[in-house]
């Protein structure tokens, strides 16, 4: 893997470096360096959220099949994939988008480890060096908070009723502990960069609440959106 992710760990690091020359500050240079990558990754994410969107507006229709087909698994099957294709979704694409963005994420983390001793920054000033891990874990905390708060909030209003508050609760902890796990004891940078994404993530889905961010999903599905609304 590291190997496989070096390049990109090259091209970040210069990328950095650049940055660092006219922000004059390590911390800066980071959180400008995460805002250019997910603006970079915005188009991915847009794929993956106008997925679950549509996986959300057909859960009526399905329910209907699962209820006319439920002694015909072939059938129920066969009509569940003509109705994917009709909507234009596609079940796996959340899951390869997500394994795209991965190697982004270790590279950034080599990055920060065999470069972070040279830097550090007035932003976190409890830190000597940005290759040391966070030893009061605010940043850790802060991306876990984040991360956890975009992941309750909904793409549309239409998709908080279809799954229990329980449920989604459960599943964005899961995901926090990942998280913080993974960022307790790595480098204070990559808390940093985290913390950054999550907050661009949660302005991103606060963009899809909106009525133009709603259009932007459902483009070329103008059936589905006016059932929608």
């Amino acid at each position: 893997m590291q190997a496989f992710v070096q390049p990109i760990v090259t091209l970040l690091a210069s990328l950095l470096t650049a940055i660092f020359s006219f922000a004059q500050d390590w911390g800066i240079a980071i959180i400008l360096l995460t805002l250019l990558v997910r603006s970079l990754l915005f188009p991915l994410n847009l794929r993956n959220a106008r997925q679950q969107v549509l996986q959300s507006l057909v859960q009526p229709k399905l329910k209907q099949l699962r209820e006319e087909h439920k002694e015909d698994q072939a059938k129920l099957m066969q009509e569940t994939m003509t109705l994917y294709k009709t909507a234009g979704i596609k079940p796996l694409s959340t899951i390869a988008t997500s394994f795209l963005q991965m190697p982004i994420f270790v590279a950034m983390y080599g990055l920060f480890l065999s470069h972070g001793a040279a830097m550090s920054s007035s932003l976190i000033p409890w830190v000597v060096t940005f290759a040391q891990n966070d030893a009061w874990h605010i940043l850790p905390t802060l991306a876990a908070g984040l991360t956890f708060i975009t992941s309750m909030i909904p793409l549309t209003s239409e998709m908080i009723t279809q799954a229990p508050l329980g449920q989604r609760i459960g599943m964005s902890m899961i995901m926090v502990v990942v998280f913080i796990m993974i960022l307790w004891k790595a480098p204070v940078a990559l808390g940093l960069y985290w913390m950054t994404g999550s907050l661009f993530g949660l302005l991103e889905r606060g963009f899809y609440r909106t009525s133009i961010g709603k259009k932007l999903l459902l483009r070329g599905k103008p059936q589905l959106l006016a059932r929608s609304e």
